[in-house]
């Protein structure tokens, strides 16, 4: 007789995989360290999964639509926008973000040394973003094409300001060019 899937149990196995993944980054993510972070053995994850692969893909899939709910969240599409993007340096600049960052950042770089993430491509790292803010500013009464195009600026802006706080620690700096650029923007 074939076993069936608790699904309840397997979510709580991929949800403990997404968050150790935020925690610890890709690398070194063993189905070791993964069963241990979800406080089971690596068969049972295999059981559930499949396959390590199979499980990563679907944990970073997790962790992305937690990245994005949280996103809109903080950035809802309204017409005041510009208000809520004002505000918004506090989660970009904030830990919760910098693990979304750290660990989309490294998918990234594997997908430029040519082992894209099956489901999370880099185009749609970007693309999904952009979604966001086109969003926010077509609230905001933007005509859809100037959204887009004040989208990808402001992507570049903070993606740009990350690198710089990550490698520099300059928080003080960073935000107030965050600020600025806003203040441009509105």
């Amino acid at each position: 007789m074939a076993r069936t899937v608790d699904s309840a149990h397997r979510d709580r196995l991929l949800d403990a995989a997404a968050r150790d993944l935020l925690e610890c980054g890709l690398p070194g993510a063993t189905l070791d360290r993964l069963a241990a972070a979800a406080g089971t053995s690596a068969r049972m994850l295999v059981h559930h999964f499949g396959s390590r692969q199979a499980l990563l893909d679907a944990a970073l899939e997790r962790a992305r639509a937690w990245e994005l709910d949280r996103a809109r969240a903080v950035l809802p599409s309204t017409k005041d926008f510009p208000s809520a993007l004002a505000g918004a340096w506090s989660w970009f600049g904030g830990d919760e973000a910098h693990r979304y960052f750290r660990l989309f950042g490294q998918v990234a770089a594997i997908g430029r040394l040519g082992d894209e993430q099956a489901g999370v491509s880099r185009a749609r790292l970007t693309t999904e973003w952009l979604t966001v803010f086109t969003d926010g500013f077509a609230a905001g009464g933007h005509h859809p094409a100037a959204a887009r195009r004040l989208a990808t600026g402001l992507l570049a802006q903070i993606r740009g300001l990350l690198l710089d706080l990550d490698a520099t620690g300059d928080r003080a700096r960073i935000e107030r060019a965050y600020r600025d650029y806003v203040e441009l923007l509105t």
